[in-house]
């Protein structure tokens, strides 16, 4: 666990920011804060109807900035300690409800999930990990028992869940429909099972559209439905365009040690108990992992990070598989494969410390405002560049302009951008840099002061 908290921080400050949605919901929620409006979320000072997510994906940023500042560190903060709790509820759950080499078995598996770590969810400022978390829980939840509160407690979480990432929060229906078929062939079904999880489930989403709508009505749900359901699920948009077997090679690709083990757990548990191995537990995590599959794999839009939940599941399921029937040689196996974990922790930090930020984070530190009153950039920057630029830089959405810079005004240039301001009688002030190391080239963009036009 030490050495998977030091992964986790290390180097976190030198990483730049990705331009996804690490840096579309950092800047909305630095303009919230700005704003002082934690309602809706914003982009370069208009409603953003194009990250269409609820306000679950904005808050916790906005409350980790207002509590340590404007930093790379605070972006990212809420993702590690959700990664940190998640890793401790397994480990803590599997070691009560079975033993220590389940634990030690799952958080193997998790170390050698290097593009979980390293891309678009523990290490970055998005709300993947947090909605990971909240997913887990409410898998966990209906695994322990089949009764009311434990499916309401899997409703509350799921409700979490559609607040952070919307519609993706759905997949878990037919873990759900399992629980309630244990529930009624054991007779204990009543009107409790069905009302409590649907207040917990809907109450919270109805409170925060209640809210939303005093400020666009149905605008912003009418999109939400529009864009982030039906057109994502019906059409492959934003280039994301891949097949419907996306997943599966992921799987393997990526994560082809998780996948062999999980055969091997598959068998090896089958083997040991016979047709007795699937227990109500491992039916609603090999449940979920199946839906998540599916429903994942029929929609149009496809992106890697959408199956992270499935991947942690399937770490979880194959660690319990092996460690509820522990023997002598599986003792073997999980020391063998926690050897196997520290080299894949390893391999990680040493990718991870060959990253640096560009120079022009430090250009914009250095210059930040209120040295100069605005920052006038080209008609078109990335996300990431536009975070940097309120983070580094201190400029809030209304000190961003456009068009020929004015006196006391600092000028965000492009190299061979077509679509630069103008910069005559304008200074540079970025360091220039001839070996270019990555992709965040440092000559790719320049700093010019205007101070005295």
């Amino acid at each position: 666990m030490g050495l998977f908290i030091f992964i986790l921080f290390f180097h976190i400050n030198q990483i730049p920011f990705a331009s996804s949605d690490e840096s579309r919901h950092g800047v909305s929620a630095l303009e919230m804060i700005y704003n002082h409006n934690y309602i809706i979320n914003s982009w370069a000072g208009q409603p953003d109807m194009w990250n269409l997510k609820p306000i679950l994906s904005f808050l916790p940023t906005c409350l980790m900035i207002l509590l340590f500042g404007k930093s790379i560190l605070a972006i990212r903060l809420f993702s590690l300690l959700c990664a940190i709790f998640l890793c401790n509820l397994v480990c803590y759950y599997t070691i009560k409800k079975y033993n220590i080499y389940t634990a030690i078995l799952f958080i193997s598996l998790l170390f050698t999930t290097s593009l979980l770590i390293r891309n678009h969810a523990f290490r970055s400022g998005d709300i993947d990990s947090f909605f990971i978390l909240c997913q887990i829980i409410a898998t966990l939840s209906l695994a322990t028992k089949y009764d009311h509160f434990h499916i309401t407690l899997a409703a509350f979480f799921s409700s979490l869940a559609f607040l952070a990432k919307s519609w993706h929060a759905l997949f878990l229906g037919l873990p759900f429909l399992i629980s309630y078929g244990y529930l009624i062939k054991s007779h204990r079904f009543n009107i409790k099972a069905i009302l409590y999880p649907v207040i917990c489930f809907s109450l919270p989403i109805l409170i925060w559209l209640g809210i939303r709508y005093q400020y666009d009505g149905f605008a912003f749900i009418k999109e939400m439905v529009r864009y982030d359901l039906i057109k994502r699920s019906s059409h492959m948009i934003e280039n994301h365009i891949h097949g419907w077997n996306y997943f599966i090679k992921i799987l393997f690709n990526n994560f082809g040690l998780i996948f062999l083990t999980f055969i091997f757990s598959i068998f090896y548990s089958y083997k040991y108990r016979k047709k007795h191995f699937l227990t109500y537990d491992i039916i609603i995590y090999l449940s979920a992992i199946l839906s998540s599959l599916l429903i994942y794999s029929m929609a149009k839009t496809k992106l890697y990070h959408y199956g992270y939940t499935h991947i942690i599941l399937i770490c979880l399921v194959t660690s319990i598989l092996i460690g509820r029937d522990i023997n002598k040689y599986t003792r073997y196996f999980i020391i063998i494969l926690s050897f196997i974990a520290v080299i894949f922790a390893f391999t990680n930090l040493h990718k991870i410390s060959s990253i640096h930020l560009p120079d022009y984070y430090y250009q914009l530190q250095k210059n930040a405002y209120p040295k100069y009153n605005t920052l006038y950039v080209p008609q078109h920057i990335e996300q990431n560049e536009r975070l940097a630029i309120m983070v580094f830089g201190n400029f809030n959405y209304d000190k961003i302009k456009y068009g020929k810079p004015i006196s006391k005004a600092l000028v965000f240039y492009r190299d061979q951008g077509n679509d630069n301001s103008d910069i005559n009688r304008c200074h540079p002030v970025t360091e220039k840099v001839t070996e270019l190391k990555n992709k965040h080239d440092q000559n790719e963009i320049s700093l010019f002061s205007c101070k005295n036009l």
